[in-house]
C-alpha cells in the first residue's frame, strides 16, 4: 500500500513515501508533479494520505473535490492526516489582542506581516501573497497579484466536509500525536535531530543553512532537504480521519450546489458574454501552448 504526502514541496522526502506536488521537482516512481484533485494513483491504493499546510492554498470551492480524491485513493479504514492554520486559535488571539501569541507565530512564520497591527496579522493567516493562485481584474485584462493563502478553517468546518466526503472518526490531534508511527516524527532538516525547530533566519544562520528569496529569479534558494511530518505547533490545526466508505463523485451533492450556499455566485461570471469570450480565448491559448 502507498503512503502519500500531497503538497510535499520539492525539498521533502521520506523513505517509504510517495509525494505529489504542483511545484517542480525531480520526477521519479515515487515523486510526481500533479494536481491534488486528480491524483495519478489507482482506487484504494493508499494506506494513508498526509497533507500539511496545503488546504489554505486551495480555493474553498474546490476543497470537496480534493477530499473526494483523497477518499478515492485511500483504502477502506485508511487514515488522512491534515495540518492547516487553525482559524479558531488565530481568531481568539486576534480578539484578545494576544501579543505573545503573534510574537511566537512570527517565529514560526517570518513572512507574517506586522505593519497593520493585530488585524493584519490575523488576515495574513487567511489571505497571503504567493504564486499559487493568480488574481486578474474582471475583464481579464490586468494581473493584480499572486496569492498563497486563500481561506482558513476551524475543526468543525473540516469535520463537516470530511464526513460528507466519506470519512469518519474525525479527531483533532496534538502535535505528533498519532497511532501511526510515521506521524510521531516532526518535520526537520535531514541529517539533524528529529525534533521540531522554527524554520526562520536565526535557525538557518545557526546551522549554516540557506533559505532566501531571489527577487531577480522569483524563487527561493535552498541548500537543504527536509523530512518528517507535523510543523508549526502553535498555529496548526491537526486532524486525523478514517475512510468509512467510497463516495461516487458523479452522484455526490456538493455544498457548493446548495441553495443555502452563496458559493454558487462564484460561477456567475461564466454567464457574462464578454467575460466568457475572453476566458475561452485564454484557455485556448493555454491548451495550445501545452501541447
Amino acid at each position: 500500500m502507498i503512503k502519500l504526502n500531497v503538497g510535499a514541496s520539492p525539498i521533502w522526502s521520506q523513505d517509504g513515501w510517495h509525494t505529489l506536488d504542483h511545484k517542480e521537482r525531480e520526477q521519479s516512481k515515487t515523486s510526481v508533479k500533479g494536481d491534488a484533485a486528480n491524483i495519478p494513483l489507482d482506487d484504494d491504493s493508499c494506506s494513508t494520505v498526509f497533507t500539511s499546510h496545503m488546504f489554505e492554498h486551495i480555493p474553498h470551492v474546490k476543497l470537496e473535490e480534493i477530499l473526494l480524491e483523497f477518499n478515492r485513493v485511500l483504502a477502506k479504514d485508511g487514515i488522512v492526516r491534515i495540518l492547516t492554520p487553525d482559524l479558531k486559535k488565530v481568531a481568539k488571539a486576534y480578539i484578545e489582542e494576544d501579543d505573545d501569541f503573534f510574537s511566537e507565530a512570527k517565529l514560526e512564520d517570518e513572512s507574517l506581516r506586522t505593519d497593520l497591527g493585530f488585524g493584519g496579522m490575523f488576515m495574513n493567516f487567511i489571505v497571503s501573497p504567493g504564486q499559487d493562485t493568480a488574481l486578474y481584474d474582471r475583464g481579464l485584462n490586468k494581473f493584480i497579484a499572486g496569492y498563497a493563502h486563500l481561506y482558513s478553517y476551524d475543526f468543525n468546518m473540516l469535520k463537516i466536509l470530511l464526513e460528507r466526503t466519506g470519512f469518519c472518526c474525525v479527531e483533532q490531534k496534538g502535535f505528533c500525536d498519532s497511532e501511526l508511527k510515521d506521524y510521531q516524527e516532526p518535520l526537520h532538516v535531514k541529517g539533524m535531530k528529529k525534533k521540531w525547530e522554527n524554520f526562520n533566519q536565526d535557525f538557518y544562520k545557526k546551522n549554516n543553512l540557506v533559505h532566501c528569496y531571489d527577487s531577480v529569479e522569483g524563487k527561493y534558494n535552498i541548500n537543504f532537504k527536509v523530512t518528517g511530518f507535523d510543523r508549526d505547533p502553535l498555529t496548526s490545526l491537526i486532524i486525523e480521519a478514517k475512510k468509512k466508505e467510497t463516495i461516487d463523485k458523479n452522484t455526490y451533492q456538493s455544498l457548493n450546489d446548495s441553495p443555502l450556499n452563496y458559493n454558487k455566485y462564484a460561477w456567475s461570471l461564466m454567464k457574462d458574454k464578454d467575460f466568457l469570450e475572453k476566458h475561452n480565448k485564454m484557455m485556448s491559448s493555454v491548451n495550445s501552448n501545452g501541447k
